[in-house]
């Protein structure tokens, strides 16, 4: 099964396309007691195996692999030598020879060859496997468990990462959070899969995925702002993305002193905005002055206007600065669920 057939498949379950993005428009609610079932086609996936992939990687990206159990996941960045973000993604340890990397299925293959970069070296093997296997997102409260027995393995907690199949094929569950569960599938069972689950659940579009990330203040660098920001700007470092005892990575140098030094004069902060066209990832944002104070990141509809995470200048978001887009919406600023401001050296 290609994309194409994939989206005919979902148009015949009632979903309505925009662009890679698929929305079920009488979905009744986005009551987080209800167990949701998302095509998740925007995501896509990096396959990382063989015997010195850990190694390998460890030197490359800003999060610890090594410490990570087997079976885990962590949030981290790959950088370039400047310390920009080239990609940012969720990493799955299933072994320390074999990792999924979870990321923008725009940036996938930008991703994919500016690790390889790096890898010649070492017995390890990076393919970008978007085109491979689908991942779908069930969404809920109590989501791995209640997801477990339609699955057929046991419920992962927090963070974790389950091996189960489909007709004998093998499939990865990721526990994101409390409310979201990410499935690797592959594109020869992702059919079979849905029809499976959909009897239990009911078909929500991408939006309400996006909302679940946002709400959790999770940065998405995607195509349009890879090597746009250093990690810290992105509160990457508070979510357990970046490591400042592992040693050496590309770009380790610039993000070390921006910490040390504490030089970050721009971070994610969370915001919503009335409805209306979507706005673009790196879109600038504007004080009360001309001048950009930050750009966007991500953005979603939701019930409520537009949800969105932007990189913007801390003295501006302090001094109550008007916050607008070009076009004359204004953002209201939400809280994180997290600390903005903790030290994550201390």
């Amino acid at each position: 099964m290609d994309r194409q057939q994939w989206q005919d498949f979902l148009s015949g379950e009632g979903a309505i396309w925009e662009g890679d993005k698929a929305h079920f428009p009488l979905t009744s609610s986005d009551d987080p007691r209800g167990l949701h079932l998302i095509d998740l086609s925007p995501i896509g996936a990096i396959s990382i195996h063989g015997p010195d992939s850990q190694k390998f990687l460890q030197g490359q990206i800003t999060c610890d692999l090594v410490n990570l159990p087997d079976g885990h996941s962590t949030l981290g960045a790959h950088c370039s030598p400047k310390g920009r973000i080239i990609s940012t993604f969720s990493a799955l340890k299933v072994s320390p020879s074999q990792f999924v990397f979870r990321l923008p299925r725009d940036l996938a293959l930008t991703a994919q060859q500016a690790l390889a970069k790096y890898a010649v070296f070492f017995n390890t093997q990076l393919q970008d496997i978007s085109a491979k296997s689908l991942w779908l997102g069930l969404q809920g409260q109590n989501v791995a468990e209640r997801a477990a027995q339609q699955l057929g393995c046991s419920a992962p907690a927090i963070g974790a990462v389950a091996s189960f199949d489909v007709a004998g094929e093998p499939c990865i569950a990721q526990s994101v959070n409390e409310y979201q569960l990410a499935l690797l599938v592959p594109v020869t069972k992702v059919q079979q899969l849905w029809q499976t689950l959909a009897p239990q659940c009911e078909a929500t579009g991408y939006d309400l995925w996006q909302k679940g990330q946002i709400d959790a203040g999770i940065p998405q660098v995607d195509a349009a702002t890879s090597e746009m920001f250093i990690p810290q700007m992105t509160n990457l470092h508070l979510l357990g993305g970046v490591s400042f005892k592992k040693g050496c990575y590309t770009g380790q140098e610039v993000v070390a002193r921006m910490q040390y030094r504490g030089a970050t004069k721009r971070r994610l902060y969370r915001a919503k905005c009335a409805g209306g066209n979507l706005p673009s990832s790196g879109l600038e944002i504007y004080g009360e002055g001309k001048q950009s104070i930050g750009n966007l990141v991500q953005a979603c509809h939701s019930q409520d206007g537009i949800q969105l995470l932007a990189v913007l200048t801390i003295a501006k978001v302090a001094a109550g600065e008007t916050l607008r887009f070009k076009d004359g919406r204004t953002l209201e600023i939400q809280a994180l669920p997290y600390d903005a401001d903790a030290d994550p050296l201390a």
